[in-house]
């Protein structure tokens, strides 16, 4: 599903965000990257989301180099993607539920099969009750499910969390991590970057650290 053969990353103003990283990630995975502040989680994820282009080595990303992929097939290739930054970017003019249905909308889906979707995944997220509300209307945890909601709503290959239980309380976050493990029992393959090492701890999926940019490989979180 993901290969990085050398990869790294460095900005204009000489900050190296990642240093030499190489890495395997099969199908179906679940796993999580932790790391101190501005170790360059944040920076993996936008490269594997193609947000950002990387400046030295191979990265392979369902198939596709995303070191020679074109600009035309980065929105193919975003569609097998679900995207959760720590920053939800809500449409605040926008209904949840609105903000919810906006990927099916753009796929092409109808009115009857996006309005079953949304309100599922809606209540999976307990935002049921608010989906004709506004975001700005919301909590900064609730803005965060909808942002979760969001990503999931099409069930993509890949699932892509950048702190996404932050905002949460601890009984909300446990049960945020659950859902995403029932996506990824259904074989979506799940990265997430999370400092809380106790929830990593938790559900002990494969953990890659980064220090410094560059990354320690650990088999299993371990309590």
């Amino acid at each position: 599903m993901i290969e990085l053969h050398r990869v790294s990353k460095h900005y204009p103003n000489g900050h190296l965000a990642l240093d030499n990283v190489c890495l395997k990630i099969a199908a179906g995975e679940f796993v999580f990257l932790t790391g101190h502040s501005g170790a360059g989680k944040s920076t993996l994820l936008k490269l594997l989301a193609a947000i950002e282009p990387i400046s030295d080595g191979q990265l392979i990303v369902a198939k596709q180099n995303l070191k020679t992929i074109s600009t035309r097939r980065i929105p193919y290739l975003r569609r097998q993607i679900g995207i959760i930054l720590q920053t939800p970017n809500l449409l605040m003019n926008k209904s949840v539920f609105d903000n919810v249905a906006l990927p099916l909308v753009v796929a092409g889906y109808s009115y009857k099969e996006i309005s079953s979707r949304v309100r599922a995944v809606l209540a999976k997220v307990c935002l049921a009750k608010h989906e004709n509300r506004f975001p700005y209307e919301l909590s900064g945890g609730e803005q965060q499910r909808i942002a979760i909601a969001r990503a999931i709503i099409n069930k993509p290959a890949l699932l892509l969390a950048d702190e996404p239980t932050g905002n949460l309380d601890p009984h909300l976050a446990n049960e945020i991590m659950c859902l995403f493990e029932q996506f990824n029992r259904l074989g979506m393959t799940i990265i997430i970057a999370s400092h809380d090492l106790e929830l990593v701890r938790r559900f002990g999926h494969r953990q890659l650290i980064l220090a410094e940019g560059k990354l320690i490989e650990a088999e299993l979180a371990t309590a």
